[in-house]
């Protein structure tokens, strides 16, 4: 069996301090509250005037964070006392917005910024973060003690603090201190694969059928978590040269052993390293007390926070008459504030955010989609309509391609004495539905447009599901496919649903064709089943080509707008991605809704002017928006105050290339790729764009000195 180099700890100095070490305090010392409410476990730090550490604890959260903290909280009180007045208070971690409404915390900060404060404050060189937490993986890069780019794991949880634990358990052995003398007595580490949870548990039974020993065995699992973590979440970026290991698997020497082993450099492992993103959010708190010359804390008080039976009542949320997610709203009183909790659209949490918003751009886009499509078309209720004014009734799906072709196909079937009726906005309902009966193995929007089928089965006179083969493209050199599954999707769903040949309209479709051949291409396919002329489908494609040109020339001249009235010291945040993530808000989570709330100026790709761009270095793309993504992420790459987020799913065979060809085009300068699927939550989100803010502030304060302060008080 494979084997690897036995586990020494040779140039990384492991401070094994586990206990805070009690201090003596004087009666009512100021001390400074950090709380890291993690996925897995949930820790605090309380530091002095001085940033020293008085205090700590770190307990499992067990998903219940508010009465973990409370009991945190407790723990604080029964060693402590009234040794102590906090002057302030600070969340972080996954559950830092439910954890700081309940305490009333005067600062909510994301886990990438709280770490990397933290660790700056011990070591003001740092260049580099790996941090391993429970369900969780991390990377920062810092300059000048700033951190200037990061990345996190996807889904895959392989190499995780839970992951470790796991596997330990099935073996019989204490995490705690007995896995690491095991590792580190290893005498011929049996390499495993690295690829996921799967394949590395696959290969421990079988290298464990074959004889191997638990000492290999447990110190080839310390080398295969740290080949995980270098190639799924450092991957090509830079490693420098003092390098801080954070979080709980950091109190395992066989994994640091293993790193050090691996990168052939030390590594630093400091002490308190598993509450180090509670300790530097109690730092980003005194800072943001003392910066603001705030005197008084607004957090509620160690009684009132304690003693909070936390009752609340349920109620239905009907705020928006149009929407039909139908939450079950909590809503809880914390010292006679209103607290509500559950709806998805985030529009109660955003009462708590305290940044100034920016405009909505995706809103805007939604809104120039509607001036284009207004009169053509009808969304479609609970009720069947099969005909409308007279009208016999075509429903087309709000997914996949109906999100940037909807205006065209409106307009052309309302020419030729047909409505268009499309399906609502992705809900519940619909993702749920859709989830249910498609096939394996496809992406969520795939997904999602079963849902949107099977609300429109029945319901109208005819159902128009076609084949779109190739889009538009600015040259005739651009092949511009669509993907396999947007092409094949009109069959897959006739079969899933047994849909009624004689209702269906399944054209096969060369958006790229002139005007001509395209007409006549749909003449031979629809002509007869409309009873519709050559000359009036000719006409009406002309008619509705010429309105889907004026909607996308619309939205270029709005964008040529937007950037020239942005000052070049702002920070401009492009999105990009397939039109049915970026302007589908079950599917991104609301994301321009979330850019907007926490003051970033974020323009969807298809306000960018990208005709003019080439891509001559990528001579083999023949995806139509892949090609269109990659022109997008060259225009960011080339704007000082430009920078990109890509918008992607788990299982876009697609996009696993294209995510490649736009990490080479960006090179050095930070970006952010969010992949999505329907287990994707909002909190992860969050997580990621926050960090990403602070990136780009800091990288912005290096080209525009003089503006920090605005951008970042904005």
């Amino acid at each position: 069996m494979p084997e690897a180099p036995p586990l020494v700890l040779k140039k990384t100095e492991v401070l094994d301090e586990r206990e805070s070490g009690r201090k003596i305090l004087a009666l009512k010392t100021p001390a400074y509250l950090g709380i890291d409410i993690g996925s897995t476990t949930t820790k605090y730090a309380l530091i002095d005037e001085n940033r020293r550490l008085i205090h700590k604890n770190y307990v499992h959260t067990q998903g219940k964070p508010v009465e973990v903290t409370q009991r945190l909280l407790r723990h604080i009180v029964a060693e402590l006392g009234d040794r102590i007045r906090i002057r302030g208070v600070a969340t972080t971690g996954s559950g830092r917005y439910v954890v700081g409404d309940f305490l009333n915390a005067d600062l909510i900060i994301d886990e990438i910024t709280a770490h990397a404060r933290g660790a700056v404050e011990i070591d003001p060189e740092v260049d580099t973060i790996f941090e391993i937490g429970g369900q969780d993986s991390k990377y920062i890069s810092l300059v000048n003690a700033n951190p200037l780019d990061f990345d996190m794991n996807k889904v895959c949880a392989a190499g995780t603090g839970s992951f470790l634990h796991e596997l330990a358990n099935k073996y019989g052995i204490n995490i705690v201190d007995e896995f690491q003398e095991i590792a580190l007595s290893a005498a011929a580490p049996v390499r495993l694969t690295d690829r996921c949870t799967v394949f590395m548990e696959s290969d421990l039974v079988s290298y464990y059928q074959q004889g191997a020993s638990r000492e290999n065995l447990m110190a080839g699992l310390c080398y295969a978590i740290v080949h995980n973590y270098l190639n799924r979440v450092v991957g090509k970026r830079k490693i420098g040269q003092r390098i801080m290991f954070l979080g709980g698997p950091s109190l395992n020497k066989g994994v640091v052993a293993a790193f050090e082993n691996v990168l052939d450099r030390g590594l630093q492992v400091p002490p308190h390293r598993e509450v180090l993103g509670a300790y530097g959010a109690a730092i980003a708190v005194q800072e943001k007390m003392k910066t603001e010359n705030i005197t008084r804390s607004t957090f509620r008080g160690m009684t009132g926070a304690i003693n909070d039976r936390m009752n609340f009542t349920e109620k239905v949320c009907r705020v928006d008459p149009n929407c039909h997610n139908q939450c079950k709203l909590k809503i809880y009183q914390f010292d006679n504030r209103r607290s509500i909790w559950g709806g998805e659209c985030g529009r109660h949490e955003l009462a708590r955010k305290r940044s100034k918003r920016k405009e909505d751009f995706f809103k805007r886009r939604r809104m120039l989609w509607e001036t284009h499509m207004a009169g053509a078309y009808t969304t479609l209720e609970d009720q069947p309509l099969l005909e409308i004014d007279g009208r016999p009734t075509i429903g087309m799906q709000r997914a996949l391609y109906g999100h940037h072709t909807a205006v065209l196909w409106a307009h052309f079937f309302e020419r030729l004495g047909f409505r268009l009726v499309l399906t609502p906005p992705t809900n519940a309902r619909i993702s749920k539905t859709g989830v249910e009966r498609a096939v394996d193995g496809v992406c969520y929007p795939v997904k999602v447009s079963y849902g949107h089928i099977a609300r429109l089965a029945g319901k109208t006179k005819y159902l128009f599901i076609p084949s779109l083969i190739k889009m538009q493209t600015p040259r005739p050199s651009e092949t511009g496919f669509y993907c396999p599954m947007v092409q094949s999707n009109g069959y897959m769903v006739r079969a899933a649903f047994g849909l009624d040949p004689a209702a269906i309209i399944n054209p096969v479709v060369h958006l790229k064709y002139s005007s001509d051949m395209l007409a006549a291409e749909l003449y031979q396919q629809i002509g007869e089943r409309l009873k519709c002329s050559r000359r009036a489908i000719k006409a009406a494609l002309r008619y509705a080509l010429g309105r889907q040109q004026q909607f996308v020339a619309d939205l270029l001249q709005q964008g040529k707008r937007i950037l020239q009235k942005l000052d070049p010291s702002t920070p401009l945040l492009i999105v990009t991605g397939r039109p049915y993530n970026l302007y589908d808000d079950r599917l991104n989570l609301r994301l321009g809704q979330n850019l907007a709330k926490i003051g970033m100026t974020a323009l969807p790709m298809d306000f960018m002017d990208t005709g003019s761009v080439n891509l001559t270095e990528f001579p083999s793309m023949f995806w139509g928006l892949g090609a269109q993504i990659l022109k997008t992420a060259k225009i960011i790459a080339a704007k000082d105050n430009a920078f990109g987020l890509h918008l992607t799913n788990f299982g876009c065979g697609a996009d696993s290339f294209i995510e490649h060809f736009y990490k080479s085009i960006m090179a050095d300068k930070p970006y952010l790729i969010l992949e999505l699927d329907e287990h994707s939550a909002a909190a992860g989100v969050m997580t990621r764009i926050e960090a990403y803010k602070n990136v780009i502030e800091n990288s912005m304060a290096k080209l525009h000195p003089q503006t920090q302060l605005q951008i970042i008080n904005e």
